[in-house]
C-alpha cells in the first residue's frame, strides 16, 4: 500500500511540474495582453529558466521586449524562435520590423544560387522536421519494396518498384538536407551585438585598429575565438574582431 500511494505521489509531482511552467506561460500571456509587457517578461524568462523553451516562447518573449523598446532583446528573441521553427512566418515579420530600428544599416550581399535555394527551400523547416521526413520516407520505402518482393503480379509489381525507387530518392534527398541543416545550424555560431557601441579591431588586442563600429541590435556571424575575442562576420561580408562580452550568441 506505501508503494502504491508512493507511486501516485510521484506521479501527481510529475503532473504538477508539468503544469506549473504552462500556467506560468498562461500567465505571462495574461499580462502581456493586459500590457503589464515587464511583468510578461519576467514570467516567459521563468519558463525559459525551468529548461523549456519553443518558439512561441521565444516569439512572445520577443514581443514583450519590442513593446518596451529594448529592441536587441527582442531580434535575439526573434531570432531564437526562428532557429527552432524556420518557417514562422509571425517571427519573421516581426524581426523585419525590429530590425528597421537598429542603428546600422547593413547592404546585404547578393546571394549564390544554392544560397537563394537554401533559404527558400532547405530552411523553410529545422533539421528535426526534415529528419521526421526522411524516417517516413524510409517507411514508406520499406513497405513498398517488401510488397514488390513479395508480389506475384506482374502489373502491380511494376507499380510497387517505381513507387520504391521514388520514396528511396526521396528518403535520400531528405537525409541531404537534414545533414546540411543540422551541420549549418550545429556549426555556425551567431549572436546579437548587445552593446550599444562596439568598436570592431582588425586584430584580437585592444591596441588594434579600429575598421568599424556597430551598435546594439545587429547580427554578426562567428568565424573564430581567440581567448575573449570573436572574430565576426557581417552581412555585408565585413570581418573584425570583437570581445566576447559585447554579444549573446544564439
Amino acid at each position: 500500500m506505501k508503494n502504491l500511494i508512493f507511486g501516485i505521489l510521484v506521479v501527481f509531482i510529475s503532473v504538477v511540474n508539468a503544469q506549473e511552467p504552462q500556467n506560468i506561460f498562461e500567465e505571462a500571456n495574461s499580462q502581456y495582453q493586459k500590457e503589464a509587457y515587464t511583468e510578461a517578461i519576467i514570467s516567459y524568462k521563468k519558463v525559459i529558466d525551468q529548461g523549456l523553451e519553443s518558439a512561441e516562447l521565444y516569439f512572445n518573449l520577443g514581443n514583450s521586449y519590442y513593446k518596451t523598446n529594448q529592441i536587441a532583446e527582442a531580434i535575439y528573441n526573434y531570432e531564437k524562435a526562428l532557429v527552432l521553427n524556420p518557417s514562422f512566418k509571425d517571427a519573421k515579420v516581426n524581426l523585419a520590423y525590429a530590425n528597421r530600428s537598429i542603428i546600422d544599416s547593413i547592404k546585404v550581399l547578393p546571394k549564390s544560387i544554392f544560397e537563394k535555394l537554401n533559404d527558400a527551400v532547405f530552411t523553410f523547416f529545422s533539421y528535426n522536421t526534415w529528419a521526421k521526413f526522411a524516417v517516413g520516407a524510409s517507411l514508406v520505402s520499406g513497405v513498398l519494396w517488401l510488397l514488390f518482393f513479395f508480389s506475384t503480379q506482374p502489373g502491380i509489381k511494376k507499380t510497387y518498384f517505381t513507387l520504391g525507387i521514388i520514396t528511396t530518392l526521396l528518403c535520400l534527398i531528405t537525409l541531404g538536407i537534414t545533414s546540411q541543416q543540422y551541420n549549418y545550424t550545429t556549426k555556425t555560431k551567431q549572436a546579437i551585438v548587445f552593446s550599444d557601441e562596439v568598436a570592431v579591431k582588425n586584430a584580437p588586442r585592444e591596441n588594434a585598429s579600429e575598421v568599424f563600429t556597430l551598435h546594439e541590435g545587429t547580427k554578426v556571424v562567428i568565424l573564430d575565438e581567440v581567448g575573449d575575442w570573436q572574430k565576426i562576420k557581417i552581412a555585408d561580408g565585413q570581418v573584425g574582431w570583437l570581445l566576447k562580452n559585447n554579444i549573446n550568441f544564439f
